[in-house]
């Protein structure tokens, strides 16, 4: 869906889910002694939901800071470091690194400085040698950003091995927690409500006034994934992955615009089109999308049965949970 098709005042992003949900269907017969009958019988619906994520009020932005600060307070209550404190505790043997590993860090951060000023002296044709032909050039060009892709690998992996002494402070526990709040408060369900004469409106994929209420609902729906009776099982597994995802990037500072959505969209698509071509990836995987959300749900993408009939009846609607928005957002047309 376009960036022109939706109201970006109102809502972030959007994208489609699948969800499959078995109707009761009623068809016209004849018995055997050709009278007419009406039979019911069961059929598989397959359709596409539409799924929004929406721009958060400014009060939003000021409950979430606040529950973030009362979350770090929890975490140092409760004995986790703060970054501070971790940032003091190495501070003479940079930041957890070995004297080695941050003399080595450095020669490769200095050689990396080298290379990007050699990329532009040749780029724009201000070295000694300027009479190279450009076929020469470009191939110099191309092996400076081979040895400088390879410097960034080097550097990326110091800086994990260093940012991993901060996973258990009480900043990032309080970030993750922060991610599932944008998740239970941010994830809206498109749909027809018949109730205002089958106009397009939205719902809140978890219902509650706030957190502790949202948290409530999402827990029922993480025991109905986990117990597999749920028939929207696939739908909300796949729901929440996604929309954890998007929002995580978000939160983190790497969506702004509608096109940043978009690009994220396609490199989770394409992290998950590799994990299912090994499938000892798949619990990496789950546990580096649970981690970023926030979450201990399940994830189970959705794969339809080649056997699925997709029928064309609208399906019913699921009553509408109480909504979060102010009075005067729900008047924002779509």
């Amino acid at each position: 869906m376009s960036e022109e098709k939706i109201n970006t005042k109102k809502w972030l992003y959007t994208f489609k889910v699948p969800r499959k949900y078995v109707k009761k269907v009623e068809e016209e017969s004849k018995d055997e002694k050709g009278s007419p009958i009406t039979i019911t019988r069961e059929k598989d619906v397959l359709e596409d939901i539409d799924i929004y994520l929406k721009r958060p009020t400014r009060k939003m932005f000021d409950e979430c800071n606040l529950f973030y600060s009362v979350k770090v307070s929890e975490g140092v209550k409760a004995g986790l470091l703060t970054r501070a404190m971790i940032n003091k505790r190495y501070k003479n043997d940079g930041g957890g690194l070995s004297e080695e590993e941050q003399k080595d860090f450095n020669e490769k951060y200095g050689e990396l400085l080298l290379k990007e000023k050699e990329f532009q002296v040749v780029q724009l044709n201000l070295q000694d040698d300027k009479d190279i032909s450009d076929e020469e050039r470009q191939k110099r060009l191309g092996v400076l950003v081979e040895e400088m892709e390879d410097l960034k690998a080097e550097l990326e992996r110091y800086q994990v091995t260093a940012e991993a002494l901060y996973e258990h402070t009480s900043e990032a526990r309080a970030a993750r927690l922060t991610n599932m709040w944008w998740l239970l408060h941010l994830t809206y369900i498109k749909f027809k409500n018949d109730k205002k004469g089958g106009i397009d409106d939205y719902m809140p994929l978890f219902a509650g006034k706030n957190f502790e209420q949202k948290t409530e609902a999402y827990e029922l729906v993480e025991e109905r994934i986990e117990a597999e009776e749920d028939r929207y099982i696939h739908f909300e597994a796949e729901t929440i992955e996604k929309s954890g995802y998007l929002l995580a990037a978000w939160n983190g500072g790497n969506c702004k615009t509608f096109e940043d959505f978009e690009r994220v969209d396609k490199s989770l698509e394409y992290i998950r089109e590799e994990v299912r071509k090994d499938d000892t990836l798949q619990e990496v995987y789950e546990d580096k999308i649970k981690l970023l959300a926030g979450l201990e749900v399940p994830i189970e993408p959705f794969k339809p049965e080649k056997d699925t009939k997709v029928a064309e009846e609208e399906p019913e609607e699921p009553e509408e949970p109480e909504e979060t928005e102010d009075p005067a957002e729900g008047k924002e047309s779509e």
